[in-house]
């Protein structure tokens, strides 16, 4: 793994430690400042402002006491400065008095300026069952 991989694996660490620590502002720091995130539910947050305030919004409520997990699957660096991060998450909460689990495919573009890596855009798909119809091409992708 180079280094600039190791860094952008980090950037993975700090949103798994700062969703498992509730920390709203730490995760947004991951974030460049005009960022952009799209939610499992299609929703967008543009700005850093917003993706901490939505972040602070469901560590309080929906997903407080969650557990979340960020695994790097690959990186495509598209430029030196450049790469697209595919990663898997997986978030277990409590949902009244049952036990959740929710897995997505982040997808992240990561971008190097003045030698600090950030997220500039970030796509959380969640992953669910998959329609009879689509199911030959479902299994073309793992």
């Amino acid at each position: 793994m180079t280094a600039d991989e190791r860094v952008i694996q980090g950037i993975l660490q700090q949103l798994e430690t700062s969703w498992n620590r509730y920390d709203s502002i730490s995760f947004a720091s991951a974030f460049a400042e005009d960022a952009n995130f799209i939610h499992i539910f299609g929703g967008q947050l543009d700005g850093r402002p917003a993706i901490e305030q939505a972040h602070r919004h469901i560590f309080e409520t929906i997903y407080r006491g969650s557990h979340a997990s960020f695994a790097l699957r690959t990186i495509r660096f598209l430029r030196p400065d450049v790469a697209v991060a595919f990663a898997r998450a997986q978030v277990k909460f409590m949902e009244g008095n049952e036990a959740r689990e929710l897995e997505t495919r982040p997808t992240l573009i990561v971008v190097k300026e003045q030698d600090k890596w950030q997220i500039v855009a970030f796509q959380n798909t969640k992953i669910s069952e998959v329609p009879a119809a689509a199911q030959a091409a479902a299994r073309l992708a793992p």
